[in-house]
């Protein structure tokens, strides 16, 4: 059985995103070919092509921040309806997450053991005492269509929960959600960066995962909580208070991210996750005109067009 698939992908930085990759999985051989806004799949096998598609697809998604759009699909030469591969509605990324960071550049590692990996760790449900694939499917759904319109409060607890759940089922239930954030934090993003993003925003930089559990329980439990993101938010009288909690999305997100690229075998080097919270707190100075001055392209050029801007306004 022979099937591609073609996708429209987001635009970002070419060198950074081009690849080809030819790998295997199950009997299945596999040519991945990425270029500028497309990509194409093509997999050749007796068997297994529909599993090997769909989990080059998630580790796609997991280093790319979305699902790939699909344009078309052919079966052994002949046209399929595109719409059947949506077998899920969480294959329908909504359009406003976009990461700007690539996780594996132009690097992307899919390796026939890192698919093994991946497909054993998303694949562990409660015949094996486990929550994994519960888990997995839950941060694909917060991505899609599907919950677009859920509020930014009930979109972090849901990842606050997705966090806590990853690690009690990867490492073990430690009954404290501080730790499990310690450890879910730990070895992925620069916590000083994180620092960086949250002092911006006027919140205790040195409280923020203490913060972070006190969101989780005030959602959980429905009750007021001084030191939550939201009491926070609500008590804060700046245009800021509306990216406070979008904030936090974006960096738990991110981290969750990474957690399950680790969990696959796959390692992310500290350039690239450095850039990918550099890209969240410029979007944090962009957006509110502060004085601080951007350390990514893409936001630096967005600052020199405002500042540009206004200096023709004054002319």
């Amino acid at each position: 059985m022979k099937w591609e698939v073609g996708f429209r992908i987001k635009d970002s930085i070419r060198n950074w995103s081009d690849q080809i990759i030819d790998t295997n999985y199950n009997g299945v051989a596999a040519h991945i070919w990425i270029k500028d806004l497309e990509c194409k799949i093509e997999l050749d096998g007796k068997e297994n092509v529909e599993e090997t598609f769909y989990l080059l697809w998630e580790l796609l998604f997991l280093y790319d921040g979305y699902f790939y759009e699909p344009v078309y699909y052919i079966i052994d030469g002949k046209d399929a309806d595109v719409k059947l591969l949506i077998r899920t509605k969480f294959y329908s990324t909504d359009k406003t997450w976009y990461s700007s960071a690539l996780l594996g550049r132009n690097e992307r590692n899919l390796s026939p053991e890192i698919i093994e990996k991946y497909a054993i760790f998303r694949s562990l449900g409660m015949a094996d005492k486990k929550m994994t694939k519960s888990i997995v499917n839950a941060f694909y759904y917060m991505h899609s269509n599907a919950y677009k319109d859920i509020n930014s409060n009930h979109r972090l607890s849901l990842l606050l929960n997705i966090a806590d759940g990853f690690i009690i089922n990867t490492y073990k239930d430690t009954k404290d959600v501080k730790q499990n954030l310690d450890k879910l934090f730990k070895k992925t993003v620069s916590p000083e960066k994180v620092k960086r993003g949250v002092e911006l925003l006027g919140l205790p930089k040195d409280n923020y995962r203490y913060n972070l559990v006190q969101e989780r329980h005030s959602f959980d439990h429905y009750v007021y909580l001084e030191d939550s993101i939201a009491a926070f938010v609500f008590k804060s009288t700046e245009r800021k208070r509306e990216f406070m909690t979008w904030y936090f999305i974006y960096v738990l997100e991110l981290v969750i991210r990474i957690n399950f690229l680790k969990k696959s075998g796959v390692e992310v080097k500290e350039e690239i996750t450095d850039y990918a919270m550099d890209s969240i707190v410029d979007w944090i100075i962009y957006e509110n005109d502060l004085e601080e001055e951007c350390s990514t392209p893409g936001y630096q050029w967005k600052q020199l067009e405002r500042k540009f801007g206004r200096n023709n306004k004054e002319i």
